[in-house]
């Protein structure tokens, strides 16, 4: 393939500059464009699954409340369930959140601390009921069930947008208290509908002809046990004992965020002190930052101080301002120990100035 006119991404394929594109060329700059195409791919998920905006919020929400919906109905009209096909759309829910998180753990180079991670530990526990899906394949409607228990963790992935980041520092992109408070109490109702669903499933087998418990005592169960109360009734059977067991493991994560959110809140005054204490961590963050500029800038002030004073030559000034520039250890090490009595104290200063004035005669005699 020649060349026909200009043309930029020819020029970049054409590595030789010969003006002849060969096969070689060609392939390594496909792999290239497929390289670049992967890194901007992962770049878009990780913004914005860091960044959290609006649209993918909702969305978030959205789909976990349509794979509840499609799960309940199924469980309590079973009839209703069949006729609409719910089953078909909870799997496509459950799939789409298995994917976006085996995408979210590529984007973290399938890192395993990242799955013990606050962010990681959620996302999986919230696509578990995929696992429904080979459950049902393998082993039928029983396993099927078995496997329900998963379901119970399908709210916690909207506990994400209260967690703090992951690299512990201040951003302008948080979710704003209100939004993380609402997320906080629709993952709750949704775990408390979704619990009494999988209780009520198991307290009421398919071979069972009469149903013992409604939904209606498997809700007010399920609330009792989230409020700390004690239930009206008990489950008797055993999967059921174990469905309130995982939901009570449930009810206690939801505890540290409610307590949190609900301060912020109802305490301005508490808000207003977060608020200082975030602005006094990112000032400490950008001076953590700066690549340890700060202290050489104190430095070289004291060294004008004592050039505007007299203690120092003009030229000897100037030569310490440039060791200061070139972050010699020595003059710092001199600043710690003389330079922090303070502009008060002149013999202080006058010694401060003397030995920096034998540091440069040590200097100048050095060959």
């Amino acid at each position: 393939v020649r060349a026909s006119g200009p043309d930029a991404e020819f020029d970049a394929l054409d590595v030789n500059s010969d003006g002849v594109l060969t096969r070689e060329e060609f392939m390594a700059g496909r792999r290239l464009g497929v390289k670049e195409g992967q890194m901007n791919f992962k770049n878009f998920l990780t913004l914005t699954e860091e960044q959290g905006p609006l649209w993918y919020r909702l969305g978030d929400s959205l789909l976990t409340a349509l794979g509840t919906v499609c799960f309940v109905t199924g469980v309590v009209e079973p009839e209703l369930g069949r006729t609409y096909h719910v089953n078909v759309l909870e799997d496509i829910v459950n799939v789409s959140f298995f994917v976006k998180f085996v995408l979210l753990f590529w984007t973290q180079d399938f890192k395993v601390p990242w799955l013990f991670s606050g962010k990681g530990a959620l996302d999986l526990a919230s696509c578990l009921p995929v696992f429904c899906i080979p459950a049902r394949l393998l082993g039928g409607p029983s396993l099927e069930r078995t496997a329900d228990l998963l379901q119970i963790g399908r709210f916690l992935r909207l506990l994400r947008e209260a967690l703090p980041s992951d690299d512990g520092k201040v951003h302008d992109y948080e979710v704003p208290i209100g939004q993380q408070v609402f997320s906080v109490l629709l993952a709750l109702l949704g775990t408390v509908v979704v619990s009494a669903a999988v209780l009520f499933s198991f307290e009421n087998p398919v071979d069972q002809v009469t149903i013992v418990r409604s939904f209606e005592d498997s809700l007010v169960y399920m609330v009792c046990i989230f409020a700390g109360r004690d239930p009206p009734w008990y489950p008797e059977k055993p999967r059921a004992k174990l469905a309130s067991a995982i939901a009570t493991c449930c009810g206690v994560i939801f505890i540290p965020f409610l307590i949190s959110r609900s301060l912020e809140v109802f305490m301005p005054s508490m808000k207003k002190d977060n608020e200082k204490a975030r602005l006094a961590l990112a000032m400490a963050q950008s001076i953590a930052e700066d690549d340890g500029l700060t202290p050489w800038v104190a430095v070289i002030r004291r060294i004008d101080a004592l050039d505007s004073g007299g203690l120092l030559t003009l030229g000897e000034a100037n030569e310490i301002r440039r060791l200061c520039l070139a972050r010699d250890d020595k003059v710092k090490m001199l600043d710690l120990c003389y330079g922090s009595e303070g502009p008060a104290d002149t013999v202080a200063l006058r010694l401060y100035a003397a030995r920096l004035r034998e540091l440069l005669i040590s200097n100048a005699g050095r060959p």
